[in-house]
């Protein structure tokens, strides 16, 4: 056995019993491979110790590590959440609906909280954290301690994820990966902020092995012998917190009163509270609610999914995917009270919908519930919806492992290039397959590099190019090297094999195909003077419309690398200020000497080899930012190159450096003067003026 796991210390934050199971399993098979599994708990408004005592696991309070030597730390954050909350509530008084004590009190929890998961990463060290996510207080201040200890954080999919996007904005702020059940949320997260390379699919871990459970356990037939149901046709009807008024279920009820070979059964969503169900039953008449079982937290959901027939929801549920993926046919009941929502199992063609009266009269007709739906559309909705869910744990401990070796990996050796230096510059970039904007390309290097210095151009050139392609190559002349980019090898393993053939004392290297603006090289000269060898510079870097692709690279809310002032005009003042960054990326340039003592690129980064590089080169030089952004070198994009985001490259590049990637988004605007509505402004403006042009 592979004994990596073996005293690996790994904290689960729990909570909630139905968010908890997801990563129960994931806890249980780390202990049984030697890790140190820590469960840790929290202050909640339910007790989260009832969760961890009725899965029978070991456990601290985060209050645990707090001391003494904590009370000034914790008042001070206590305090500063007061005044914060205080000025918020007398600017905007609506949000004040919550008695003033009880937000005292949860702000002072908070306050501890904060120091504890604080304490609790910093006396532990442990090797990666796990919570379900990060939306909830504590997600939130687990993930940031962890990135400030630099420790791989993961969190999970809580559930179907059914809600409007700008309601999961953050899922990805703190953690290192958000891994998700399938691909229709990693879509639907990616397309509100969240970085598409860092939620992962790869399905749901509870799910699988409890249907394996209730096959293996005869589960249906103990659960419809124990309740009398072995002949009937039952019915289970999912509850929300806060369902529609029970007279609006009577219809469906008194068919199960007059149809003693059919059953009907209740289960409440988990947060239910127990006198609003108790309250809502009694509103039922007697004679009627004989006929109904109702269970809150006494049964699981999948042991009565498994004894019923059918499954019915009044609103989109985690349990509506998880009964389908049992084999369950489902209903939705309509409600004019209950507001529609983005998603619908309906929509998805996954589920009947039915008013009340309708359903009970269907269930009159014996209506064929299974037979309704199309199957193909429902394999094709869980394909969307569930990576194949054997074989989960086993996929999310791989992640994790590769995530711990990726921070704990060394960084490269200095290269020793052979090679003597002839030339002032060397020009590499990666030949696209497009023989028009690869000859716009060469011109473009030969009209705008002339008078600059000597320079050699290094091309690297993929086996399976056009002839046309081809052509061009074997005519060209001059101080030419084409340098081969074997199928299925990185860009920048081939980059680095340029490198070392290269002979300018300054390398200059693209991941796209670009036409340079003139006195391109001077530009570059101009920075090296004024700020030393030991940066790597970068350019403004423009799209054929004119648009900024690259002005310098910021990390926003999710802590993800983008562009500054991104789509804004190629001349928008404040891209044309010269400055450092911490990031640069697409182009740099540094001198070879810098290049090799910084060892290379590192191939396990991929696309992000360039920002891999900056960020080394920080560490090594000791400065805040070694990377400068020169805006009077101007390139213009002709084509990039068409790559998928690779798991292994993000977890390579975040991994090692997520305590590193703070958002700073926020701070470049505050330095340049400007708001957030003001750079949407000008997008607006820069959008509007475009769509103009090509009317």
């Amino acid at each position: 056995m592979d004994n990596f796991w073996k005293n690996r210390k790994v904290i689960f934050f729990i909570a909630l019993k139905h968010h908890t199971r997801f990563l129960v399993p994931l806890g249980k098979y780390l202990n049984n491979r030697g890790a140190k599994v820590l469960y840790v708990i929290a202050q909640g408004e339910n007790p989260q110790e009832l969760t961890a005592k009725e899965f029978g696991l070991e456990y601290r309070h985060v209050f645990d590590y707090i001391t003494s030597e904590d009370k000034n730390a914790i008042f001070e954050n206590y305090t500063r959440q007061r005044d914060y909350f205080s000025e918020a509530i007398r600017e905007d008084p609506t949000l004040a609906i919550r008695e003033v004590t009880i937000i005292d009190r949860t702000l002072l929890a908070t306050a501890k909280e904060y120091v504890g998961f604080r304490n609790l990463i910093r006396r532990e060290k442990p090797d990666l954290c796990f919570a379900l996510h990060e939306l909830n207080r504590w997600g939130k201040i687990l993930g940031f301690w962890a990135k400030k200890f630099n420790v791989g954080y993961i969190t999970l999919q809580e559930g179907l994820n059914y809600d409007f996007a700008f309601t999961y904005t953050g899922h990805v702020q703190y953690s290192t990966f958000n891994l998700v059940w399938g691909k229709r949320v990693q879509k639907k997260l990616s397309e509100f902020e969240a970085p598409a390379d860092r939620i992962i699919p790869v399905g749901n871990t509870h799910l699988s092995d409890e249907i394996e459970r209730l096959e293996r356990e005869n589960a249906r037939e103990k659960k419809r012998k124990q309740y009398h149901c072995i002949n009937k046709y039952v019915v289970l009807l999912f509850l929300p917190p806060h369902p529609p008024e029970p007279e609006k279920y009577l219809t469906i009820f008194e068919h199960f009163k007059k149809n003693p070979g059919k059953k009907i059964v209740l289960k409440w969503h988990p947060t239910a509270r127990k006198p609003r169900i108790a309250e809502w039953l009694k509103r039922i008449p007697r004679e009627i609610r004989k006929h109904i079982l109702s269970f809150h937290g006494e049964e699981s959901p999948y042991e009565l999914m498994a004894m019923s027939d059918l499954c019915v929801l009044t609103e989109p549920s985690t349990t509506g995917l998880e009964a389908i993926a049992m084999g369950k046919p489902l209903v939705k009941l309509k409600f004019s009270s209950v507001p529609k929502m983005p998603y619908s199992f309906v929509e998805k063609g996954v589920a009947i919908p039915f008013t009340p009266q309708d359903f009970a009269k269907a269930l009159e007709d014996n209506f064929d519930f299974e037979a309704a739906l199309d199957r193909k559309t429902v394999e094709n909705y869980l394909k969307e919806e569930l990576v194949d869910t054997k074989g989960c744990v086993e996929r999310i401990i791989s992640i994790a492992q590769d995530m711990i070796k990726a921070r704990e990996a060394a960084l490269p050796q200095p290269l020793k290039i052979k090679q003597a230096t002839s030339s002032d510059w060397s020009i590499i970039f990666p030949v696209l397959n497009d023989p028009a904007v690869f000859l716009t390309q060469l011109e473009g290097i030969v009209k705008n590099s002339e008078g600059q210095g000597t320079y050699e151009v290094l091309l690297l050139e993929k086996e399976n190019l056009s002839k046309e392609v081809l052509n061009i190559l074997d005519n060209l002349s001059g101080d030419v090297k084409r340098i081969p980019w074997k199928e299925n090898e990185s860009l920048y393993v081939a980059m680095n094999r340029a490198a070392e053939e290269a002979q300018g004392k300054m390398l200059l290297f693209a991941n796209f195909a670009f036409a340079p603006g003139e006195n391109w090289l001077k530009g570059i000269s101009r920075g090296v003077e004024r700020y030393g060898r030991e940066n790597i510079y970068g350019g403004r870097i423009a799209n054929h419309f004119g648009s900024i692709v690259h002005a310098g690279v910021i990390l926003n809310a999710n802590n993800s690398p983008v562009s500054a002032y991104k789509h804004l005009d190629l001349n928008f003042p404040l891209a044309l200020k010269e400055r450092s960054f911490k990031l640069l990326d697409k182009f740099i340039a540094l001198e070879r000497d810098f290049f090799c003592q910084l060892g290379g690129l590192r191939e396990k980064c991929g696309k992000y080899s360039f920002m891999d590089l900056c960020l080394r080169a920080q560490k090594l030089t000791g400065k805040s930012e070694a990377s400068i952004y020169l805006p009077d070198v101007l390139l213009v994009m002709l084509a990039e190159l068409e790559t998928e985001p690779g798991l292994q490259e993000a977890i390579s590049f975040y991994c090692k450096w997520h305590g590193d990637l703070w958002e700073n988004e926020d701070a470049l605007y505050t330095a340049d003067n400007i708001t957030r509505i003001e750079v949407q402004k000008a997008l607006l403006e820069r959008l509007n003026s475009l769509k103009t042009a090509a009317a």
